[in-house]
């Protein structure tokens, strides 16, 4: 008797098409969880600094001067460095770095408010 060894051609295309339907639905939603999870960074980061600006600059001693940010979840970052009490526009702004399109701003005029805009 005679026992044949392996699989059909048909089998294997069958699992070949079953990986690559399973693939293209997985793809597609891990990029987006990626993308949100680098902006979600950004916004941590972004958000850490602010705080650290906030207490810097509203500080009741007068010899404490925020420094710079740091970006490795962001692009870029507003240097707020150089602010003091007298610094009229707190605003500060990054972006996020594999999104163009998602900017971040915290009003510190507002306690350090951090939001996302699309």
């Amino acid at each position: 008797m005679k026992f044949n060894k392996g699989f059909t051609l048909v089998e294997i295309m069958l699992v070949i098409a079953v990986i690559g339907i399973l693939m293209a639905i997985a793809i597609p939603s891990y990029l987006l969880y990626q993308k949100k999870t680098q902006v979600a960074a950004c916004l941590h980061e972004t958000k850490s600094y602010s705080n650290n600006v906030f207490v810097d600059i509203f500080d009741q001693n007068n010899n404490t001067h925020p420094g710079q940010p740091s970006t490795s979840s962001c692009s870029f970052i507003t240097d707020a460095s150089s602010w003091n009490e007298s610094t009229t526009n707190l605003i500060i702004e990054a972006k996020s770095k594999n999104s163009s399109t998602v900017d971040i701003r915290c009003d510190l005029s507002k306690g350090a408010n951090c939001t996302i805009i699309p």
